[in-house]
C-alpha cells in the first residue's frame, strides 16, 4: 500500500524479481483497523458500523425471545454491539462539531438509538426523548470521548522508555487530540440545593419509625409526600411520592 495526503496518485513502482508489484488501491486491514490510502479511516468507520449493525441484528431477536432484563441487556449490547462499532474511533475521532465528525457520530448515535429500543423492547415510534431517558445508554459523543480519554490514560500508564507513550502530546494530530482530552473533564452537571427550603404550604410531621409507621398508615385526603428522613444542614430533605 501507498500512503500520501496528495490527492493525486503518486507515480511509484515496486520491482521483485523481475515482477512490478502494484500498489493495492483498497483499504488494506491490519490490526483490526481498515487503512486507506490517505489515512481517513473512513473505510474503517463504515466497515465497523456495519458490524455494528449486524450485531445488533442478531441480538435484537435474543433478546426478545430469551427474556432478558434491561440491565442485562445493556450489558450485552454495550459488549458486543458498542465495543465493534467503535473499535478504533480513537484514532478518527476529533471532536464533536469538528469538520467531518457529523456523520460519524450522527451514524453511530442511530445505532445506540437502535440499541434503547432493544434493551427496553419499545415501538419504533417511541419519542426518542423519552427513550433516551430509559435507556441507560451514554450517547455517542460522549462515548467517542470517553474511549479517547481512556486510550490516554492507558498510553501515559505504560512503563518509562515505551515508544507508544510519546504519543501523547506528540506534534501531530492524535497526539494534541488526545492530550487535549486527557485535560477536558467533558460535560458536567451540578445539582445545586436552595440554601432555604420554600414553603410548599405543607404540615410536616417529623416522626421517629413507630410514629411514622401509625402517620403512614392513616387516610389523609390529597398528595402525601413521605421521606428516608435524611436532611442536609440547610434543612432540604429528599423524598419520594408514594
Amino acid at each position: 500500500m501507498l500512503f500520501s495526503r496528495k490527492r493525486k496518485t503518486p507515480t511509484a513502482t515496486i520491482e521483485s524479481g523481475g515482477w512490478e508489484i502494484p500498489f493495492n488501491k483498497e483499504a488494506t486491514k491490519w490490526l483490526g483497523i481498515w487503512l486507506d490510502g490517505h489515512l481517513t479511516l473512513r473505510d474503517h468507520q463504515r466497515a465497523m458500523q456495519k458490524k455494528g449493525r449486524n450485531a445488533q441484528a442478531r441480538l435484537r431477536r435474543l433478546m426478545g425471545q430469551m427474556g432478558l432484563t434491561s440491565g442485562n441487556c445493556r450489558k450485552v449490547v454495550t459488549a458486543c454491539v458498542q465495543s465493534v462499532a467503535m473499535y478504533g474511533s480513537e484514532l478518527w475521532w476529533r471532536g464533536e462539531g469538528k469538520q467531518g465528525m457529523v456523520s460519524g457520530a450522527g451514524e453511530l448515535q442511530k445505532l445506540v438509538n437502535l440499541e434503547g429500543r432493544g434493551v427496553t423492547g419499545c415501538f419504533r415510534t417511541t419519542n426518542q426523548g423519552a427513550l433516551a431517558s430509559k435507556e441507560g445508554l451514554r450517547p455517542a459523543v460522549a462515548q467517542l470521548e470517553n474511549r479517547q480519554r481512556r486510550f490516554g490514560a492507558r498510553l501515559l500508564g505504560l512503563p518509562e522508555g515505551e515508544q507508544a507513550r510519546q504519543v501523547v502530546g506528540a506534534p501531530s494530530g492524535i497526539g494534541r487530540r488526545i492530550e487535549t482530552v486527557l485535560g477536558y473533564a467533558g460535560r458536567t452537571e451540578e445539582i445545586v440545593l436552595p440554601a432555604v427550603p420554600e414553603k410548599i404550604g405543607a404540615v410536616i410531621i417529623i416522626e421517629e419509625p413507630k410514629g411514622a409507621k401509625e402517620e403512614a398508615e392513616r387516610d389523609r385526603p390529597g398528595l402525601t409526600l413521605f421521606t428516608d428522613g435524611s436532611r442536609i444542614d440547610s434543612g432540604a430533605i429528599g423524598y419520594a411520592v408514594t
